[in-house]
């Protein structure tokens, strides 16, 4: 498939899209906007489908992360997509105590049946300076 001008932003919209029923623990729609083959590297672990709704669903009850993605560097290739990004996120624990931190990521999607799905997802958190 020839890629398309608004495809960049469709596949920055589907990350978005991803973040946003995290932080609404729509486990539905987090498990539905990874592929079959997704897989997440982040700091020092290498994460299936699996394990990593596990630990989101396991984490639930301690809080939701907010995330702020901005600064996309998206390109797109027929059917995949690859973007980096700045997350300016807020973990809200569950007494309502908040604390921001940063991430670098970088997502590789893959157009399925007309929808971006993540396949590949590589987050650095950044020190706090």
């Amino acid at each position: 498939m020839q890629a398309t001008e608004s495809d960049p932003l469709a596949a920055e919209a589907a990350l978005s899209d991803w973040h946003r029923a995290l932080e609404q623990h729509d486990w539905a729609a987090v498990g539905a906007g990874l592929t079959a083959e997704f897989v997440m590297i982040e700091q020092d672990r290498i994460l299936d489908k699996a394990a990593v709704l596990a630990l989101l669903t396991g984490s639930a009850a301690l809080g939701r992360q907010r995330a702020s993605l901005h600064g996309f560097r998206t390109r797109v290739q027929g059917d995949v997509a690859w973007t980096t990004a700045r997350n300016d996120a807020v973990w809200i624990a569950s007494d309502g105590a908040q604390t921001p931190y940063g991430f670098l990521e970088t997502a590789v999607l893959r157009r399925e049946g007309g929808a971006w799905r993540i396949d590949r997802y590589h987050a650095t958190r950044l020190s706090s300076a």
